[in-house]
């Protein structure tokens, strides 16, 4: 049983599986694209049982050639966990939704890559195998967002996604580089408490910030998002918003951990972050406000939605605020649940009804009540509506930010402000869903892609009512990423 605590076995169960999940897609022209989907799902269940399995573990490591480590820590399996669950959920709904696409195979095996990806940078050790790991996630995920390419939309979408994200890995590259030339090592659990100083090191967090962040779609870098998600196929949305760029945002923070944390940091890049937050989720609701597309208001509704995590864990750094720190964690799981769950329903009513528009839409969410009814749960759990998790995650932020004197005070007010204004696009864009004399959908959609919606609903009520079932995970993986 040795074999199955290593920290490489999820990893392996993912690119393995994306492998055998191409394969089996193209042996067979018949059946081949269901035995692709059937396997990815397989595969994305056996690495979410993995991580499961190391949860109960005292932390185990992979070592490989040189440096390279792989550590499944507090943050890894938390990552993972929600990495491989929001993917199994995606994998179920596209069995049915991507039923008539004609390239499945390469389908599946880019998503479960995506997802090996994601569960990676939770579990590098070292800041090289952080970077190929945010790579291996940045690469299906540009395949994937222009997936449609006989669409006009979805080729400009991957296009302005490839060159804005590849422009950030090259400045994230040099800042490792630079990280390397300080401090002659890139192992994260090698850097003294202090962390790096110096002005070689202020230029190198610079860099990360700024190269990191583009994938994770902070004010001002986040303008490819609304393009990619809108124009990607619902799945792939529901994991570039639901955990994607949450992903991109956990490799920034734990990369600049090696400068040291709160008053041992070469800056106070935690307040740093926590203003980039407040301008985050400002631009986001208010371009958010303005759509009339659901995907696009779902799209810049996630950018407003990094601010929330990032004044999480900026707060947490610079003030050394345990319970800010968690609640930017639970922020993290919240939203993968609730925009993940968004998207899905946004894409059972495309589907049924061949159009994005709010206006086209009016009446479909009572005429697919499954697909309405989850969705409004979600809209709500976004704005931070009791008992939904979204409320408890945001209350954590809160309590947490409250605890750093006056600047607290002041961001504790932006994120109320932020939260209040979210209700102002929410609540129309449910009301005109769920409103009445919507027309029936030409088809009814298959179970199968209503299922992946009341998992997911009944997870967002669960955790709302029950946070000791998540704080189990959290609470390691905050410890984790404050290098404690």
């Amino acid at each position: 049983m040795a074999w199955a605590l290593s920290a490489a076995t999820p990893l392996a169960f993912l690119a393995g599986g994306a492998v055998v999940s191409f394969a089996l897609g193209r042996a067979s022209r018949r059946r081949g694209g269901d035995a692709s989907a059937a396997a990815a799902i397989a595969f994305l269940a056996a690495a979410f049982l993995t991580f499961a399995a190391l949860a109960v573990t005292d932390g185990v490591e992979f070592r490989g050639a040189g440096e390279a480590t792989l550590r499944a820590d507090g943050l890894g399996i938390f990552l993972g966990l929600v990495g491989t669950g929001l993917g199994l959920a995606v994998a179920v709904y596209s069995f049915a939704y991507m039923r008539k696409e004609s390239d499945r195979a390469t389908y599946g095996a880019l998503l479960l890559l995506l997802v090996a990806g994601v569960a990676g940078i939770g579990l590098a050790g070292d800041l090289f195998n952080l970077y190929v790991m945010f790579e291996l996630m940045a690469i299906p995920s540009f395949a994937l967002v222009a997936f449609h390419r006989d669409r006009a939309e979805a080729v400009e979408a991957g296009m302005k996604y490839i060159v804005m994200s590849g422009a950030g890995s090259l400045l994230a590259l040099l800042g490792i580089g630079l990280i390397y030339m300080a401090a002659g090592t890139l192992d994260l659990e090698a850097f003294p408490q202090a962390g790096l100083q110096g002005d070689l090191a202020v230029l190198a967090a610079g860099l990360l910030i700024a190269g990191l962040g583009v994938k994770a779609a902070i004010v001002p870098m986040h303008t490819w998002l609304p393009d990619a998600h809108a124009a990607a196929p619902s799945g792939i949305s529901a994991m570039l918003s639901g955990i994607v760029i949450q992903a991109a945002l956990l490799a920034m923070v734990r990369a600049l951990v090696v400068f040291g944390v709160g008053a041992t940091a070469v800056a106070s890049y935690g307040l740093l972050l926590a203003l980039f937050a407040v301008l985050t989720m400002t631009v986001g609701n208010l371009l958010a406000m303005h759509q009339r597309d659901l995907k696009r208001l779902l799209a810049y509704s996630s950018v407003a939605q990094m601010g929330y995590i990032l004044l999480g864990l900026g707060v947490g750094l610079e003030f050394g605020l345990t319970v800010a720190l968690v609640g930017g964690l639970f922020h993290v799981l919240s939203h993968a649940l609730l925009k993940g769950g968004a998207f899905l329903s946004a894409g059972v009513l495309q589907r049924s009804y061949g159009t994005r528009d709010l206006d086209s839409l009016r009446g479909s969410g009572r005429a697919v009540p499954a697909a309405g009814f989850t969705f409004a749960l979600f809209a709500l759990g976004l704005a931070g509506v009791p008992p939904t998790v979204g409320f408890l995650s945001k209350l954590l932020i809160v309590t947490g930010t409250a605890q750093a004197g006056a600047i607290g005070v002041f961001l504790v007010l932006a994120l109320i402000a932020n939260s209040v204004l979210s209700l102002a696009y929410y609540v129309p864009a449910v009301t005109g869903l769920l409103s009445g004399g919507g027309a029936p959908p030409p088809t009814r959609p298959p179970v199968s892609l209503l299922l992946p919606l009341l998992v997911l609903a009944a997870l967002v009520i669960l955790f709302g009512v029950w946070p000791g079932l998540a704080l189990v995970v959290l609470e390691p993986a905050a410890r984790a990423l404050a290098g404690g």
